[in-house]
């Protein structure tokens, strides 16, 4: 469903993902976890473009988010005039050498110098969009395949509850207001707070507001949900109420993506947990062998302090 091909994002200098590649099939529950400052929140924010990557591609459902990675496409490499130009020395250089050994020694020089000019030409530009014409969609349009929970929460202060549930079904014209209403109340009792759909965010507990950021992802019926670090602006009596929602919409077969510190839900809800540190993933694996059987060093380091 997503495909995470070797990311990179910078901050400034600073290198925050360093050549990350991953992929989320249909129904899968994946759960990031790893200590402050391993990419694991950056990551799951380039996978709805809310962070845009530096180098790499991301693609959902076989269509393409980012703009095309050239070095992760041979056949565009090939099309650049820095190709052209370095097979037509190297051919006058080492005529006893075969096109497809030149050609392997270009690509690899040219990835691993960075030597592709960003102005290539009209024609490699328009070559590159041929090619991949039918990959792309539009971030609009993706967006509302994926679901996304923030860590606070982000619900619009000055709507009420059922506004904050039915604002962006219908300004998208996805539902008329009396459906995305009664979807909306059908969400609310769901969670047992139809009576708070007239109330404000600012009257809500925390635990309370996080669970209608969940239910305001789910009314626009997505694909996917990514949810960055949902429980850790909660008060730790409000974490189980919000936990046991998302284990229900697990339950039910949402593909989901979790940056999470939550060890015990991850064992019991995760299909598949990722390790991240210093910008990479250093270890994934089910929940039952990345716990009792963890084979990278930084990785037992880490759950030695946090279990």
């Amino acid at each position: 469903m997503i495909s995470v091909n070797n990311i990179f994002k910078n901050f400034d200098k600073v290198e925050v993902l360093k050549g990350v590649s991953c992929t989320i099939e249909k129904g899968e529950k994946v759960v990031i976890i790893g200590p402050s400052g391993s990419g694991k929140s950056t990551l799951l924010r380039c996978m709805n473009l809310l962070e845009t990557p530096t180098y790499g591609e991301i693609w959902l459902d076989d269509k393409l988010l980012t703009p095309i990675d050239p070095y992760l496409h041979f056949e565009v490499i090939r099309l650049s005039n820095t190709y052209r130009k370095m097979m037509e020395q190297a051919k006058a250089a080492s005529p006893e050498k075969t096109e497809e050994e030149l050609d392997q020694e270009i690509i690899q020089k040219i990835k691993a110098e960075d030597l592709l000019k960003k102005h290539e030409g009209k024609e490699y530009k328009e070559e590159i969009r041929r090619l991949f014409k039918q990959s792309y969609i539009d971030i609009n349009l993706a967006r509302q395949k994926m679901g996304m929970v923030f860590q606070h929460f982000n619900l619009f202060n000055n709507l009420t509850v059922l506004k904050n549930l039915t604002l962006a079904p219908v300004m998208l014209k996805l539902k008329t207001k009396e459906e995305a209403e009664a979807k909306a109340m059908e969400l609310l009792r769901r969670i047992g707070l139809e009576d708070k759909a007239n109330a404000y965010p600012a009257t809500l507990s925390g635990g309370q507001k996080q669970r209608i950021a969940i239910i305001r992802a789910l009314a626009m019926e997505p694909d996917v949900m990514l949810f960055d670090e949902p429980t850790s602006a909660l008060d730790p009596e409000m974490v189980g109420e919000v936990l046991a929602l998302m284990k229900q919409v697990a339950d039910e077969g949402m593909t989901m993506v979790i940056v999470t510190h939550e060890m015990g839900f991850a064992k019991e809800v995760a299909s598949r947990i990722i390790f991240m540190d210093d910008g990479k993933i250093k270890e994934e694996n089910t929940p039952t062998e990345f716990f009792e059987r963890p084979k990278n060093e930084r990785l037992q380091e880490f759950l030695s302090k946090v279990l």
